[in-house]
């Protein structure tokens, strides 16, 4: 291996050899100067340019929404458009089944393709369906009521646990998914 000398602090850094031979360094090239005048070329990865003298909108050429009406003395009311939901109370011989958990799409339509066995129940109608809860509107006409109907749910096990004259809140199981506590 060869032998490391000691170099003079001040030799650290490149040496110009051109110097040491009496030649003259070569000046530093200049940084090019942008033309005053010249434009940039177009960008290939931005925005493109606008076609149009002003901005679009979204919806800009449809009519502004009617005024919504005050209501400042009760002489001056007038009767306001009734508000339009696509959701409606249950009729009579109606009732809502919030069931949950039904996990996937599967056990949702397995569900529900079970509940139209149940004695009484007639129109099977789909509310909503939204992680693992399904809303369903059924028709029931019974002696008894529709809790105590769904207890012979083909294949399920059902548990009430909340019910009023509109609703009934249930915990789904299937008869295969006998869970043992540990």
């Amino acid at each position: 291996m060869a032998k490391k000398t000691k170099q003079d602090p001040e030799h650290e850094g490149p040496v110009d050899l051109a110097s040491r031979i009496g030649a003259r360094p070569a000046p530093a090239p200049a940084p090019p100067r942008p033309p005053a005048e010249a434009p940039l070329p177009p960008r290939l990865d931005g925005p493109l340019p606008s076609r149009r003298d002003r901005p679009t909108f979204i919806g800009g050429e449809e009519p502004s929404p009617p005024p919504v009406p005050t209501f400042e003395t009760p002489e001056e009311e007038q009767a306001a458009p009734p508000i339009v939901s696509p959701r409606t109370p249950p009729r009579p011989g109606e009732i809502d089944i919030v069931a949950t958990p039904l996990p996937t799409l599967d056990d949702w339509h397995r569900f529900e393709l079970a509940l139209r066995k149940v004695r009484g129940v007639g129109q099977v109608r789909t509310e909503y369906y939204r992680h693992g809860v399904l809303k369903v509107r059924v028709s029931y006409e019974g002696h008894d009521r529709l809790a105590h109907a769904l207890r012979v749910v083909p294949g399920y096990r059902v548990r009430v646990i909340g019910e009023d004259r509109t609703t009934i809140q249930i915990l789904v199981s299937s008869e295969g998914d006998e869970r043992r506590p540990g």
